[in-house]
């Protein structure tokens, strides 16, 4: 049975006029006459009879109207369940990500995404770099960001952003004036670093050992953002992501270029062999275009 045949129907039943219904379908009074006769026809019905030049609606017609009418309720209901599929109103995204990228860059990224999406629900999950792979493919987790290189069977990943990491110092610190500071000149300095394990500690090590620079790495933390809240109260300096860096400029530091430049990637990751949801895409979408002018 034709959807359109069936408006046409419920047009005429409601106004009483096949001039009406037409006017208010935008279609021509003969295309409409002609789909209550096919309808007709299709249902072995007579739905309306001619008196004095006017239509009168027949039992049959009264009886089939109330099933017509439940019937275009359910059409419009199941378009509106498309558009909140489509614009993900009462969505729940799921997302996971390690420290660095949770308290450094994801606040930018959530918030693009829910000005897309307003109606949407958010969760972050915040879990240790190794254990990202697992959360992501045996969990309920849509999608996620992480720094890369990310190897794992499990799941896709792709390239978001490099950023040029940051000094975090004290105010107060010899080297905050300075347009840069290069690495060599962080010789003897209490640098707080990853722990052990977590491989920006091993990547920032290499760096200022190329530079000849010895450190005392006496205080360490898995979390940018608490780098930054304990070189705020004077413990050390600290190597950042542009992204945590700005998020901590509240605190009593600066936050200065680094020569030669240290450079970190992150990355979305996905489940593998997983469509991509359009939630998902939108997430992708807004983590990019939030992401992008941040970079350095």
């Amino acid at each position: 049975m034709n959807l359109k045949h069936l408006q046409a129907f419920h047009a005429v039943f409601s106004t009483g006029s096949v001039t009406e219904a037409a006017r208010r379908l935008h279609l021509s009074q003969p295309a409409v006459s002609r789909m209550i006769a096919d309808l007709e026809r299709e249902l072995g019905l007579a739905l309306f009879v001619r008196q004095r030049q006017r239509l009168v609606v027949t039992g049959e017609g009264r009886a089939f109207f109330r099933e017509a009418e439940r019937a275009l309720a359910a059409v419009d209901q199941i378009v509106d369940i498309a558009r909140d599929i489509r614009t993900l109103r009462g969505a729940h995204l799921r997302v996971v990500a390690p420290m660095i990228v949770a308290f450094g860059l994801m606040p930018a990224v959530i918030k693009a995404f829910t000005a897309l999406h307003p109606k949407a629900r958010v969760s972050l999950e915040i879990r240790n770099i190794t254990e990202l792979a697992d959360w992501i493919v045996t969990g309920p987790f849509d999608a996620g960001i992480t720094m890369l290189p990310f190897e794992d069977a499990r799941v896709e990943c792709e390239h978001l952003v490099t950023a040029r990491c940051l000094l975090a110092l004290p105010k107060s610190h010899r080297l905050a004036g300075k347009p840069y500071v290069r690495l060599s000149e962080l010789d003897g300095e209490r640098m707080i670093l990853p722990p052990h394990g977590i491989p920006n500690r091993d990547r920032y090590a290499a760096a200022l050992a190329a530079a000849n620079a010895s450190y005392d790495g006496s205080i360490d933390t898995p979390s940018a953002f608490s780098a930054c809240q304990l070189v705020g109260a004077g413990l050390g300096l600290a190597i950042v992501d542009p992204f945590t860096a700005r998020a901590a400029a509240s605190f009593d530091l600066v936050a200065v270029p680094l020569r030669p430049a240290i450079e970190l990637s992150f990355g979305l990751f996905f489940p593998a062999n997983r469509p991509r949801s359009v939630m998902v895409q939108s997430f992708a979408k807004a983590a990019r275009s939030a992401l992008l002018p941040r970079a350095r």
